[in-house]
């Protein structure tokens, strides 16, 4: 079931209407319409949003960039919104394990997350029915200021079949969700943090239908060590009994509303409402060449009342029109992209 999100509710005419216009984009599209859409949000956004606009004006000239990407810590330090943020419908806060302060995503309309989830999803897995087994440990104590599970949430109840759940402490309830599969004769998927599924496969390995698909949603660190993501695909196709390219991935934070995924490796694709970049950490107005390390830069259209073009703290590779994320920024190259907030 789609929500139709037909009007956005913004009271300026030039965006009236523009999430239908956005969720119509299809992968490898006009990249005229795109333009046009980008050009129409993110100059709303420059106007409207205090802090993108007070941005944009302290840095000046943005070399050749179209538009500036706003570092991804403006969401810890106040609310980056077009509209008063006690008007948010829910506000998602980072998951976070630091002392620091979380980041917080002041979302004025749900409909379009849900959008941005619902389109992109089954343009990816499909609209046939499968029974949803997520393993979100952590994730769980945060209730409604996640965003992951309330992306989880919204796929059992708009795509999976009745009896698909969470589960935490009950790895012994796979077999029975294996068994809902079976009976309705639909796939099984398993979606789930990395380091939690990476556990559940090491303490309770077990053997999952050939068909099933498992999703792993980032937070590649443990509390015992750091992997990186082939490593972790391995040992989750391994630990579940099942083909290395029936494990996906799923790129997604609090400050999006929209998600990429791989295809059984480990590039993430966007959607045809986001596009990327990959920047130098030194010079973020730079774009480094295609297969050259740099921090991620996403320009994502579903943001519509915050700010669309972001710098992530993400360390990537851009292959084709997908990119490889290959960890976290370090300090110095956290400090080296942020201090273009310093004069904010």
């Amino acid at each position: 079931m789609h929500h139709q999100a037909g009007g956005v509710n913004t009271g300026d005419g030039a965006i009236e209407g523009i999430a239908d216009r956005l969720f119509r984009l299809e992968d490898g599209g006009a990249t005229h319409e795109f333009a046009e859409l980008a050009e129409l949000i993110v100059g709303y956004q420059r106007e409207r949003n205090p802090v993108y606009g007070r941005y944009c004006k302290a840095i000046g000239d943005f070399g050749e960039q179209l538009f500036p990407y706003l570092p991804i810590a403006a969401f810890k330090e106040s609310p980056v919104t077009c509209y008063p943020p006690e008007q948010a419908e829910r506000v998602f806060e980072s998951s976070g394990t630091g002392s620091g302060r979380p980041s917080r995503h002041y979302v004025r309309d749900l409909r379009l997350y849900e959008r941005a989830i619902d389109e992109h999803f089954r343009r990816v897995f499909g609209e046939a029915p499968f029974v949803l087994a997520a393993h979100l440990p952590h994730y769980a104590e945060m209730g409604s200021r996640s965003s992951l599970l309330y992306m989880v949430d919204y796929i059992r109840v708009q795509m999976a079949v009745l009896g698909s759940r969470s589960f935490l402490e009950e790895p012994e309830r796979l077999s029975d969700f294996i068994e809902l599969s079976e009976q309705n004769g639909v796939p099984l998927v398993v979606i789930g943090a990395a380091f939690g599924l990476l556990q559940l496969v090491e303490h309770h390995p077990c053997q999952l239908p050939a068909n099933a698909l498992v999703i792993e949603t980032g937070g590649m660190k443990t509390y015992r060590r750091e992997i990186n993501r082939t490593d972790l695909h391995e040992r989750l196709a391994a630990g579940f009994g099942v083909d290395r390219g029936r494990i996906y991935s799923e790129y997604g934070m609090c400050e999006l509303l929209s998600q990429c995924y791989t295809r059984g490796d480990e590039i993430f694709l966007p959607p045809p409402w986001m596009r990327i970049q990959v920047l130098d950490p030194e010079d973020p107005f730079r774009e480094v060449d295609e297969g050259k390390v740099g921090v991620l830069a996403v320009l994502d259209l579903a943001n519509i009342h915050t700010v669309s073009p972001i710098l992530t703290e993400d360390r990537a590779v851009r292959i084709g029109d997908g990119f490889a994320v290959l960890g976290r920024l370090s300090g110095a190259e956290l400090r080296g992209c942020n201090f273009l907030l310093e004069n904010v």
